[in-house]
Parts: structure tokens; sequence; C-alpha cells
């Protein structure tokens, strides 16, 4: 077993590397971000219980969380890479593909300036599911259960269903059928050590060959 404190630091220096501006903060230090809690209403762990990017910054719940659980920070850390690393590589495309179809009620700002009609675009504020945001955190928890495989702990998959289904991400894809089988497929590659390029990367951070 690889010590963990070291994974740690290990993992954190390579994302600095290939992450230009890259930086860990608190969110309960983060005006900002305590703004952001109130327009997620609908998520209530968003302070406490969730980590989120904004590129290229990682906000944690307080400066104590890493020492609380240095593994979880390892998991979650790996897990935001994938995110970091999509829009990195994506540029704005990434910001699109995560927020569509709720990004689209801003043309109903076009209201102001010509028909009423486009008032009809408020309605993208329902909770429609958003194929580009499954797409995209399916890929940041295939990097979670891959981490936690390498590890030698139990994989669920059918844990992260809820992720996919509730309204932790505005019910972004409320499918549980289809996302069974999504996650168990990508569980499976991880079992069958098929990773893709970006697990193998954090595979060689966290436990390099020797």
């Amino acid at each position: 077993m690889s010590d963990i404190g070291e994974n740690l630091i290990d993992l954190k220096r390579h994302i600095v590397k290939n992450i230009p501006g890259f930086e860990i903060r608190a969110k309960n230090k983060s005006n900002f971000v305590k703004f952001l809690s109130y327009l997620l209403f609908f998520n209530k762990g968003f302070m406490t219980s969730y980590i989120t990017t904004l590129y290229p910054r990682v906000f944690v719940p307080d400066d104590t969380w890493e020492k609380r659980n240095p593994l979880s920070a390892v998991m979650v850390y790996a897990h935001e890479y994938v995110h970091l690393k999509d829009r990195h590589l994506l540029g704005w495309g990434f910001n699109l593909l995560y927020l569509t179809p709720q990004l689209y009620s801003l043309f109903a700002l076009l209201a102001i300036f010509a028909s009423n009609w486009w008032l009809l675009s408020l309605l993208f504020l329902l909770p429609i599911p958003s194929p580009g945001r499954m797409w995209l955190e399916l890929r940041g928890y295939a990097m979670t259960m891959a981490v936690t495989h390498w590890y030698g702990y139990t994989v669920i998959p059918n844990h992260y269903i809820k992720y996919f289904t509730k309204s932790g991400y505005y019910w972004m894809f409320p499918f549980d059928r289809v996302m069974e089988w999504l996650l168990w497929r990508e569980f499976e590659k991880i079992r069958d050590n098929n990773l893709s390029p970006l697990q193998k990367e954090v595979k060689e951070v966290l436990f390099p060959a020797k």
C-alpha cells in the first residue's frame, strides 16, 4: 500500500505541472462561492460536502479538509483533475457542454430588445437532462472508481448513480438503468486494466512502475 500522504503531495504537484494557474482554495473563505451556493439552492451540501472546480481552481469546504481524510483528498483531486484537464483541452466548449441546456435560458434577455417570445427560453431553467454534463461527470467518477480500485477498496458502481439522477447536479441524467449500465461498463474496463490515457497518467503518479 502506497503512503497516502506522499501520494497526495505527488498528485497535487502533477496537477500544478499540467494545469496552468491551478490553486486549491477554501469555500468558506470565498465570497463568490458563497454567492454561488445561493444560486445552487437545490444542492443542500454544496458548501460542506461537494468539491467544486472553477478552472483553474478547486474549492474545498475548508482549510482542514485534506488533513481530515487524505485518502478522500487523493480520490477527489484525481476526479477534479479530469475536469481540469478536459477544460484545459476543450476550452469554453467544456463550459458549454456542462451548462447546457440550462445555459440557453440566457436567451430570455433578448426579450428586452425583441419579442417577448424569447421569455420562453426561461423554460430551460427546468431540470432538463444534460447529456454533456453527464458525460463529463462520468469521466470524473470513472477516475474515482479507478483510484478506489487501485487502493484495494471495494468499488460499488451503483453507489454513484445518485449523483447523476438526483438534485446534486440538477438531475443531469435521471435514468437509473442507463446510468447503472454506463457506470458498470466503466468499472469493468478499470478492473480489466483497460484504462484511458488519463487514468494511466494518474495511476503512474500514484503507483509509479518500479
